[in-house]
């Protein structure tokens, strides 16, 4: 059974209450920060692979501004 890494990257920043940014030096590719829109209880209880997703968004050509993630965030489909 994979083991699953909970909560945030370091890298991550508070932006507002609610609002938490993942810088676009965090991967290489990144054209935007990533934005996750959650509580900090919310944030915690996410895992490695919802961070992984959404800075892959970010990643993606002709995307601007930001990516986000909303409170439900989830990986896969």
């Amino acid at each position: 059974m994979k083991e699953t890494t909970l909560g945030p990257p370091p890298e991550i920043k508070r932006v507002s209450e609610a609002v938490w940014e993942i810088p676009v030096s965090f991967k290489k590719g990144m054209r935007v920060p990533a934005r996750i829109i959650a509580t900090e209880k919310l944030l915690q209880a996410m895992d490695a692979g919802v961070f992984e997703q959404v800075t892959n968004v970010a990643c993606m050509p002709g995307i601007q501004n930001y990516a986000f993630c909303m409170p439900d965030g989830h990986w896969g489909f």
